[in-house]
């Protein structure tokens, strides 16, 4: 079985997918290497260690995930028993309209 032919030096190195390059100066590095961060109040920047341009801005989290607070046990509860009434409701409107369409009277009138 042979190899197929490959268009690049196999001794070069592939870059990652996570590597960012400077379109100021040409530097190229990973994602967590030599870049500078600068963290602001809604995002962290990436840096270029050599010219000082911006090579991306990266949003932070609203908030740290052990701080979110689980709903209370009463909302909880309330919109259980909410949504079991309206699956209910639906299924007795349903059953109502499939008996009146078997039905040889019409509902409410007698025979």
């Amino acid at each position: 079985m042979t190899r197929p032919a490959t268009t690049h030096d196999e001794r070069t190195p592939v870059p990652r997918k996570s590597t960012l390059f400077c379109w100021g100066c040409d530097h190229a590095s990973p994602i967590d290497g030599d870049w500078v961060r600068w963290t602001r109040e809604r995002h962290e920047e990436y840096v270029c260690p050599d010219c000082e341009t911006t090579i991306a801005k990266r949003p932070l989290p609203d908030e740290p995930a052990r701080d979110r607070q689980l709903p209370r046990p009463s909302i909880t509860w309330h919109r259980g028993v909410r949504t079991t009434m309206h699956v209910w409701r639906a299924s007795v409107d349903i059953s109502l309209s499939s008996v009146a369409a078997i039905s040889p009277y019409p509902i409410g009138t007698s025979r």
